[in-house]
């Protein structure tokens, strides 16, 4: 091998080498990252346009002066792409119950179930919420507001992923007791399934602009002597 054909070379792997270190650079120092498993669903939209289909036996008539309600059933992700046709920076306020992928049969992604044992569910999952998180985003008006419902299981998860969307000063996370599946709170008949027990979720409030949402000023309640006691 001639001197010139080794210093092409060199000079070749340097250049690769220098372009590698600059995309490393570029990136996130801090985030949110993970595997991107393809979903049947997402790659279907870029290439089918849903549509939504009026089921007339279903209607429910009401008073004609009265605002129309809609319910829409289907794939959630299917419903997000065609309301951002209709109604997208439309929407004042969107409350979602995502499934909280505890394994036991609770999250569906491309038609199975994903359990405790595969090694790719935490990642399904937020790939899962990102591409919904973005469309329902896309929904908002400037003042609206996006409330998730979640547990401890990928409550850390989706708040990184929440920051990276919504932005860190536009995400805030709100307590909710909830009464124990079994007995009464403060009773002492709840299975233990925990070393703690845990009497509490969590509600994700992510703004489109925090700073252009105002809320009314809460409802003070007259106190009353049977105020947190428990029956």
């Amino acid at each position: 091998m001639s001197q010139n054909t080794k210093e092409k070379e060199l000079s070749t792997r340097i250049s690769e080498l220098e372009t590698k270190i600059k995309k490393l650079q570029s990136r996130k120092r801090y985030g949110l990252v993970w595997e991107d498993n393809p979903e049947q669903v997402f790659e279907l939209c870029k290439e089918q346009l849903p549509v939504l289909a009026e089921d007339t036996k279903k209607e429910i008539l009401t008073e004609q002066e009265n605002p129309v309600n809609i319910l829409i059933e289907g794939d959630n992700y299917h419903s997000l792409s065609v309301l951002n046709y209709t109604h997208k920076g439309k929407i004042d306020g969107v409350y979602i119950d995502p499934p909280y992928n505890t394994g036991n049969q609770d999250f569906i992604y491309n038609d199975r179930f994903v359990d405790k044992e595969d090694a790719y569910r935490h990642s399904k999952w937020i790939g899962f919420m990102a591409k919904r998180l973005n469309l329902a985003k896309q929904l908002l008006t400037k003042s609206g507001v996006l409330f998730i419902s979640i547990n401890d299981i990928e409550l850390s998860q989706l708040k990184l992923l929440c920051d990276e969307i919504f932005g860190e000063k536009n995400v805030e996370v709100m307590i909710w007791y909830k009464i124990p599946e079994e007995g009464t709170a403060g009773q002492g008949k709840m299975k233990i399934t925990h070393r703690f027990r845990l009497d509490h979720e969590y509600i994700l409030v992510c703004y489109k602009d925090r700073n252009s949402l105002k809320f009314n000023k809460p409802l003070r309640l007259k106190k009353t002597k049977n105020q947190y006691k428990l029956s």
